[in-house]
């Protein structure tokens, strides 16, 4: 039994190594051209431990995609403890959600969900650990919603047309590099986001059933 702890031990990290080096390729050539023995390289194991740990390349694909998704659900989770102690604003917050949908997780994120399009096995493993990570930024919402008389399902559009905005903002750097622009229109949002929450604005973007 003691042999066993040092053994598995390795077992992780080398797991660990290898969905790593296959997000850092995926990153690098996309998923598509993303190919198991560049996995293999870079994460300096042989072909035969990767195939002891993912048999098949849809297998660490979705470990990768899991692993992905569930690493920016933790982060999300962090922020929603530094927005109960009243840490963060929700300005602080948007530019936050920001980096998160214009760098390296948003990118990956979007080679994922291009794959999924056409491998039905990997759109399965997806939606529920995406679900996981909408339900993260929802508990982080509802902190800037309490002060405000939103239902949750209000409040669920308000942070679903933010998200929106961020997405295609986070696709248009693609194409582009142009920090001024993305400013302008990050600021903008800022300003009027208080409004869609409370006021006039709220009661016109959610008025009444029987309005």
């Amino acid at each position: 039994m003691k042999r066993d702890g040092p053994v598995q031990a390795r077992s992780v990290v080398t797991r660990e190594k290898l969905i790593e080096a296959a997000l850092d390729t995926i990153f690098d050539v996309g998923y598509e051209k993303a190919s198991t023995p560049e996995f293999s390289r870079r994460a300096g194991v042989s072909r035969g431990a990767l195939l002891h740990h993912f048999p098949a390349r849809s297998d660490i694909m979705v470990a990768s995609m899991e692993t992905l998704l569930r690493g920016g659900t933790d982060e999300i989770r962090d922020m929603a403890a530094s927005v109960s102690r009243n840490e963060i604003g929700l300005d602080a917050f948007i530019d936050w959600l920001h980096q998160l949908f214009s760098g390296r997780f948003f990118y990956l994120a979007v080679e994922f969900i291009n794959g999924s399009r056409t491998d039905a096995e990997l759109r399965a493993r997806m939606i529920p650990v995406v679900r996981e990570f909408h339900e993260a930024l929802d508990e982080i919402w509802r902190g800037f919603c309490e002060p405000t008389d939103l239902s949750a399902q209000e409040a669920a559009v308000v942070l679903n047309m933010t998200l929106c905005l961020l997405r295609g903002m986070g696709i248009q750097t693609v194409l582009r590099q142009d920090p001024a622009y993305f400013k302008r229109l990050l600021d903008a949002w800022k300003a009027v986001l208080p409004h869609f929450m409370t006021g006039e604005m709220k009661d016109r973007m959610f008025p009444p059933p029987d309005a």
